[in-house]
Parts: structure tokens; sequence; C-alpha cells
């Protein structure tokens, strides 16, 4: 019997299942701030947020948690990237393809307002 890779974590994909009906519900993920987006030639997308004091632990926590939830509930793979961002501040971001969806997450340190911001994004692929 083949199963989904949500099979038997329901629990443990909340954020990613909040994220994914955000436009239907309008109920964010615990604890984010979320918005619709349309990116470049119309792509529409979710973004989620969450912000911590800067450079907290809790924001890696977040940060690797997210992760975690995204390839543990969906099934797809993870982009490789090929070049770093100039940023002024940190920013890594990973991201992971299914058939019809890119899930982004993304860890930005934002030394001019002293926070550190979190980010859970859902893009769908035409």
């Amino acid at each position: 019997m083949a199963t989904s890779p949500e099979s038997g974590f329901a629990g443990l994909c909340d954020r990613v299942i909040a994220l994914e009906n955000y436009n239907t519900t309008g109920f964010s993920p615990k604890g984010a701030m979320c918005e619709p987006y349309v990116g470049l030639v119309n792509v529409q997308g979710i973004s989620c947020r969450w912000e911590f004091p800067f450079r907290d632990a809790e924001a890696n926590r977040t940060f690797n948690d997210l992760w975690t939830e995204v390839t543990r509930c969906k099934d797809g793979t993870q982009k490789q990237h090929g070049s770093s961002v100039n940023h002024p501040d940190s920013y890594v971001q990973k991201e992971f393809i299914t058939s019809d969806r890119l899930y982004r997450v993304a860890q930005k340190d934002k030394g001019q307002i002293n926070r550190t911001l979190v980010f859970l994004s859902l893009e769908l692929r035409n």
C-alpha cells in the first residue's frame, strides 16, 4: 500500500498545511503573519513570517524545524543553489520543489531593525 508523505505526521505538518490553505481559510500558522503575493511573471504565492530578537537561537530552531517539516511532509526534491546571496546581514534560504509547488524556508538577520525574520513560503508553479 502506497502512503503519502503526510501519513502519520498529521500533527507534525500543521504549519505547512496552514500555509497551503491560507487563501481559503485566512488562518496563519501559529505565531506567523501571512500574506499572499504575486511575483515575477504573475507567479502567485503565500509568504508567512515569524519575528525574533536579532540572532536569537529560537529563530535558528524555527528555521530548521520548518525545513524538516517541509521535507517530511511533502514529496519532492531540494533545489540546489549555485550562487550565494549578497546581503548586508546574514541570509539563508532553502527551496523544495514538488510537482506543482515551490516551498521556501528562509532566515534573514536584519541588524537595522534588530530582528531576525524566518519565512515559510509557497509558490504555485505553472
